[in-house]
């Protein structure tokens, strides 16, 4: 009987572990934080799927040259941990916990290499659906650009989709912030902020955040960070959620070859309200609950 159970177990097993069971080697930035919280989470999701998961390094200690050499796939949590991985060898590589800008960075130093990500930023119509759930009597937005100056013109498009019209300005260093911050706030009436790199330094940011008070406009932004230092609103994903939303992609490669997919937005996402700020604006915000059901795709206000 003991002997039928084993092979009852052992054939459960394989029916359960997938096709291409995968050497996945994970680096992370930090030991602690964000990036801790996302290994964490993928680690033991990967693992429940059958996969080989191993922890091999981050810039600090070093990397596990061997366990990287034949891994399946790399999956970096930030730009140190990718940039560590990719100066020893082009493994198939998903980047997580980074901003689109940082990762076009990376993938323009590293053109050869079998690259992609999981991508920090939400997609600017979630954005522009908080805001109209948040505020949908406002249609004028400022928008800074620094890094993403190169999408001014798409960034446009989709503010027209949703009956809203954008007044940017492009900064070019950090002395340029507070006088086109003005500009911009003077020609709308709500400020959007995106993940730039040039824009949120604690410097560049406090800065935003100040004016913005001054000027008594609210911004949109995009990290609960931002909404706990003044920011009226957010549409943001969570460490785990990366993590989750990477799980399913694994989960749905059962069976098939590894190939990498085009980065890609996240999926999953929340959204924080400051509420203080709101009271202090003058602005009645709906709540959390029906925001979230307006900021997802079909919501409608």
């Amino acid at each position: 009987m003991q002997g039928l159970l084993r092979l009852f177990a052992l054939a459960l097993t394989l029916l359960c572990a997938p096709a291409f069971a995968l050497d996945v080697a994970v680096v992370v930035s930090q030991r602690e934080g964000a990036h801790k919280a996302f290994a964490d989470a993928f680690k033991r999701a990967a693992a429940s799927l059958g996969h080989r998961v191993f922890d091999i390094g981050s810039p600090a200690e070093g990397l596990d040259d061997v366990a990287l050499a034949r891994a399946d796939l790399v999956v970096a949590s930030g730009e140190a941990a990718a940039e560590l991985a990719l100066a020893r060898h082009l493994r198939p590589t998903l980047v997580t916990m980074i901003a689109r800008s940082r990762f076009e960075a990376l993938r323009k130093a590293h053109p050869q290499a079998p690259l992609s990500a999981w991508l920090l930023d939400q997609p600017l119509e979630r954005q522009l659906r908080l805001l109209r759930a948040v505020l949908p009597e406002r249609k004028r937005v400022g928008l800074l650009l620094g890094a993403n100056a190169d999408a001014e013109a798409r960034l446009h498009g989709v503010a027209a989709d949703f009956g809203l019209s954008l007044a940017t300005r492009v900064v070019r260093n950090d002395k340029e912030v507070i006088a086109s911050l003005e500009e911009v706030l003077s020609a709308s009436e709500v400020l959007l902020a995106l993940p730039d790199p040039m824009l949120t330094s604690p410097t560049a940011a406090r800065s935003i955040l100040l004016t913005s008070y001054r000027y008594q406009k609210p911004i949109i932004a995009f990290s609960r960070a931002y909404v706990n230092a003044g920011a009226l609103a957010a549409v943001f994903i969570t460490p785990e959620q990366v993590a989750g939303d990477l799980i399913d992609w694994l989960r749905s490669q059962n069976g098939k070859p590894l190939v990498l997919p085009p980065p890609r937005a996240p999926v999953s996402f929340e959204i924080a309200v400051n509420r203080q700020v709101a009271r202090a604006l003058g602005i009645n915000v709906a709540d959390d609950g029906e925001l979230l059901r307006l900021t997802a795709e079909g919501g409608q206000p």
